[in-house]
Order: C-alpha cells, then sequence, then structure tokens
C-alpha cells in the first residue's frame, strides 16, 4: 500500500498524468511557449506526415518553410493569419498568452470583414516541437480533434531559424 501510494505521489509531481492524446503520450503537460512569436510555424496532425512526400517550401513572414496543403496549420503572426487544414484563411485579431502560459487567438474568417464571428483558438505547447490546439468552433464544424477533451497532438514541420 505505501508503495502505490508514493507511486501515485511521484507521478502528480513529475506531471505526468491524465489521458494520453491520440498519438500516445501524455498530452496535458502545459509546457509554456517562451513568447508569442515561438508559435510562427507549420504543424501536422499525425507524426508520419513529417517524412510525407508532399511536403513544400513556401515563403512566410518568418521565412522559408514546409507545408503540406490541406494538412498542415500554418501560423504566421508578422502577417497576421492561420491556415486552417479544411477550413481555410483566417485572419488574427488578437494574440495573447494566458496564465497557463498557453497562446490564445481570436480569430476571424477571412470572408468575414466585419470580424462579426470570432472563432477562439487556444495552442498549448507540450514542448518545442509538439503543441495541442483547442477552439471553440469545434463542435460546429463536427471535429472533434479540436475539442478540449481530445488534446490532439500537432507536430511542428518547420518553422523560424531562431
Amino acid at each position: 500500500m505505501e508503495n502505490r501510494f508514493f507511486y501515485i505521489l511521484l507521478l502528480f509531481a513529475a506531471g505526468n498524468f491524465g489521458p494520453a492524446g491520440p498519438q500516445g503520450g501524455f498530452a496535458d503537460s502545459n509546457a509554456p511557449a517562451g513568447k508569442i512569436a515561438d508559435l510562427n510555424g507549420t504543424y501536422v496532425y499525425l507524426e508520419g506526415h513529417l517524412e510525407s512526400p508532399s511536403i513544400h517550401e513556401w515563403d512566410f513572414s518568418w521565412g522559408r518553410g514546409l507545408t503540406i496543403t490541406e494538412t498542415s496549420i500554418e501560423f504566421d503572426l508578422g502577417e497576421k493569419t492561420v491556415m486552417i487544414p479544411g477550413m481555410g484563411l483566417y485572419f488574427i485579431g488578437t494574440a495573447f498568452k494566458d496564465p497557463e502560459g498557453a497562446i490564445c487567438l481570436e480569430l476571424f474568417y477571412v470572408s468575414d470583414k466585419e470580424r462579426a464571428s470570432p472563432m477562439n483558438m487556444k495552442v498549448s505547447f507540450i514542448d518545442s516541437q509538439r503543441v495541442f490546439i483547442v477552439h471553440d468552433s469545434w463542435e460546429r464544424w463536427g471535429d472533434k480533434s479540436y475539442s478540449p477533451e481530445a488534446k490532439w497532438i500537432w507536430y511542428r514541420l518547420s518553422g523560424p531559424a531562431d
């Protein structure tokens, strides 16, 4: 009994507890980004996509990066845009870090000229190469991978050199 209690206590102290993400491992360690600009880059939702033959280069405000059409999510804070696979281009209205260190974005679809229908996205860093992304439109889109419960892991495909 004492060993089990010590083991549980050790798990809590190390922060490795909670549900695993869809690709395995623990997705709820919330490593904060150093600064909002750390979000710049492209990310893919399956680790296997990092070796995809469909990868091509693209120019972003942060430099030349890699992307996969309709597969990678692309954050370009210099252009104030996010390209979401299957959903299109969004403009960033505001960006800030929450108390836990996650980056929160208020997004507007490119055709929403009045900025009447914001979407709120939260990006939490697991480490420098992995994030999980949630937004408040996942139910409307019917895409549970962006739900808070899913904590779907995205893998950095490319980003600024620094």
